[in-house]
């Protein structure tokens, strides 16, 4: 009998993310939890800041890195400003730096713990007082790092490339009611802001109950370090990492468990 994961992933995904599925051997449910919308006027921003001097650039994400060339393809050179060799490339974790590398983007440095806390532990061992740190990345980004750097003498500048838009429409809603009745053997969360997500709608559709049911029964799967964290700060049991930040390698982890 196969295997039911259940997974919340963008809609331009959710297709490939059930054939991988199907791949492995699972049965699959899947849905769209929010969009990424770009924000059109970060690109001014963005300008702004390379008019000036900048010293450090940090990419936090793959959707990072996706939404900030998006904005500037066609209106602004940014892989050309991104090669100036006197400016250090940070990329949290292999899918960020990959997703530049194939950019032609170099990464110059990386932190072992692929998270923002990784990222101070990093920065705490550097000499950057005084320098110039961009990030661009989700409006939903935290702000310890940022004053974390601030405190050491950084000068930092916070771009925010896009936004969330949280789906929360009757069909959602409906959609809660399904994963209820699905009752999966795996749930699969790809991000800390997902789980988040997900608990806030749950609430908000009064299934916060149920849910919790289910994922009581079910076995909890997460994409990095932190988004495990961010489960085990609700006081749910976290019972698979992916060793590697990818949909298939949580794929791969749960097969080689099961099967």
């Amino acid at each position: 009998m196969r295997k039911k994961i259940a997974v919340f992933r963008p809609e331009n995904v959710l297709k490939r993310s059930k054939e991988k599925a199907d791949r492995y051997g699972f049965d699959f449910f899947g849905f769209t939890l929010f969009e990424l919308v770009d924000r059109k006027e970060a690109l001014n921003e963005i300008e702004d800041v390379f008019n000036e001097r900048v010293d450090i650039v940090v990419f936090t994400s793959l959707n990072g890195v996706k939404k900030s060339f998006g904005i500037c393809e066609g209106k602004f050179e940014l892989k050309a400003k991104l090669s100036d060799a006197a400016i250090e490339i940070c990329a949290i974790g292999p899918v960020t730096g990959s997703e530049l590398e194939k950019r032609g983007v170099r990464v110059d440095f990386m932190p072992e713990q692929y998270s923002a806390k990784g990222l101070m532990e990093l920065m705490d061992k550097r000499e950057d007082a005084e320098k110039k740190i961009v990030f661009l990345r989700s409006a939903e980004g935290g702000r310890d790092i940022l004053d974390f750097l601030r405190q050491k003498g950084a000068f930092v500048k916070d771009i925010k490339v896009y936004k969330v838009e949280i789906r929360d429409t009757e069909e959602e809603k409906e959609l809660f009611s399904e994963f209820v009745t699905y009752n999966p053997d795996y749930v699969i969360f790809t991000s800390s802001l997902t789980f988040k997500t997900f608990l806030k709608l749950a609430r908000k559709f009064g299934k916060k109950e149920k849910i919790s049911e289910v994922l009581e029964h079910a076995k909890i799967a997460a994409i990095s370090d932190l988004t495990a964290e961010t489960i085990t700060q609700e006081g749910m049991k976290v019972d698979l990492v992916a060793r590697k930040s990818t949909f298939e390698d949580v794929l791969k982890e749960i097969k080689s468990k099961t099967f």
